[in-house]
């Protein structure tokens, strides 16, 4: 988790943890209006923490372009004994736009065969080469020091955070969260104390000034004060004796500590309990959902996030937005052995969170996207690859611009300015700020809250990338 100072972190940690909601909640809501809140929206963050490596996911299928990706990775492509990233065996990934890549062509590995199937029928989408920029930037601009460069490349930490916040590990807010407090100051999204909602960690990406994160479990109707104690004050027979004098505790926020940080976990506490309440009991008031969810770390965040929509109307939800993230992809070594596993947990969970979607008859309202901390060397190192910058993006939904391919593909040429001049990383063409907007547009935000909350926006000829249908950034 990126560090943002002690304070905040014992508030987040306390209420995000058990579902709290921030005091300023419902400050702005008589402003007028500039943010469109009309309708539901929700926005679904993935991300694939260590590092995922596209080039081992999404394989150019054009003979030359594979001799030349042969000739890169002889290390891990010669170790999947399956074949499965034999040409031959590739899902045929065919583009109803004029994308431009000079007759290159591109496919799936066999684990993504749902992604294909989205792809395909117009629900997916892929973005090119996408990764953090302060500026347009090239192999020369960077090595001459022309095109000014985002601090701490190729640092885990360091480029989660970039990637959600657009800084490196200190940054106080996360652009999901921001996007959020744009809807809250202009009024009209609902309930703000459900607005941001984690399945997972309690990461930067939501952290926001106006309200904090609510922690979702995937089984609500078992919650109690906190699942990590619950089993320890239902057991033996004074379990809810124990459980109501807890409750009892940290709902009193007079007990006069004079330790700031301890009023502020104790008011935290207070507050998530009464959010953790106020969530069981809609729970409780729902219908439940028929879709069954893979029982994988990802599939379990997924699940959360689909209860949480489907209490959307109870709750009184116009706007949410979602975090999730899954592991696993920092592969230095043994990278054939791990990624399929690690791509077929993604692919099964996202599936689906897309049949449960469809099951509600919110498909057209939520847009799912991946992030990573950056992608991998071009170039393998044996038995894996290493820390790279630039990556592919995947975006589903019922209103995203499908069966396309935006952004930019590279010809896989070390020695061109799409790649650095060291281990072949690629140099993003398309930039964190771009892809984050042209969801914000989606999502309801108008021009000038994007910019306030993407300044380097402005930097880049395109500030709408296309793939969302509906709104503009």
């Amino acid at each position: 988790m990126a560090y943002y100072n002690r304070r905040l972190f014992l508030q987040a940690s306390a209420a995000g943890f058990l579902g709290a909601t921030g005091a300023l909640a419902g400050l702005g809501r008589q402003q007028a209006f500039a943010a469109d809140t009309g309708g539901y929206k929700a926005l679904v963050g993935v991300f694939l923490k260590g590092g995922a490596d596209m080039f081992d996911a999404v394989l150019p299928s054009d003979q030359p372009s594979y001799d030349s990706f042969l000739g890169l990775r002889p290390g891990i492509v010669n170790r999947y004994g399956d074949g499965s990233r034999a040409r031959e065996n590739l899902l045929a990934l065919t583009s109803s736009g004029p994308d431009g890549f000079g007759g290159r062509t591109f496919g799936l590995v066999p684990e993504l065969a749902s992604f294909k199937a989205m792809f395909d029928s117009g629900e997916g989408a892929m973005v090119g080469a996408v990764g953090p920029l302060l500026t347009p930037t090239s192999k020369t601009g960077m090595n001459t020091g022309v095109d000014a460069l985002p601090r701490k490349l190729f640092s885990h930490n360091d480029q989660q955070s970039t990637w959600m916040a657009m800084e490196t590990e200190g940054v106080r807010r996360g652009w999901g969260g921001s996007f959020m407090d744009e809807m809250i100051r202009d009024g009209g999204i609902g309930n703000a104390d459900f607005s941001l909602i984690t399945g997972g960690s309690s990461d930067i990406f939501l952290a926001a000034e106006r309200t904090n994160q609510f922690k979702a479990p995937s089984n609500p109707s078992s919650l109690g004060i906190d699942m990590s104690v619950r089993s320890f004050l239902t057991s033996g027979s004074h379990g809810q004796d124990a459980r109501d004098l807890m409750d009892a505790f940290l709902r009193d926020t007079s007990h006069g500590s004079d330790n700031l940080f301890a009023r502020d976990v104790v008011a935290g506490q207070a507050r998530g309990i009464e959010n953790m309440r106020s969530y069981r009991e809609a729970f409780a008031q729902a219908s439940g959902l028929n879709t069954v969810f893979p029982d994988t770390k990802l599939g379990k965040q997924l699940l959360a996030v689909a209860n949480a929509i489907n209490l959307r109307g109870v709750l009184g939800m116009n706007r949410q937005i979602f975090y999730t993230d899954t592991g696993g992809f920092d592969t230095h070594n043994n990278q054939s052995g791990s990624m399929p596993g690690r791509l077929s947990e993604v692919a099964d969970a996202i599936s689906a969170f897309r049949d449960a979607m469809i099951e509600m008859g919110v498909w057209n309202d939520v847009t799912l996207f991946t992030m990573s901390d950056f992608g991998r060397t071009l170039t393998d190192n044996g038995d894996g690859t290493d820390h790279g910058w630039g990556s592919h993006q995947f975006v589903f939904g019922g209103s995203v611009q499908g069966q396309r391919i935006y952004g930019d593909m590279p010809e896989l040429d070390p020695d061109s300015e799409r790649f650095t001049r060291s281990r072949a990383r690629m140099i993003p063409s398309i930039s964190v700020d771009q892809y984050a907007a042209t969801l914000g547009g989606w999502f309801g935000l108008d021009r000038d809250e994007i910019d306030r909350v993407l300044p380097n926006l402005d930097r880049f000829a395109t500030r709408d990338l296309g793939f969302m249908s509906g709104g503009s950034a």
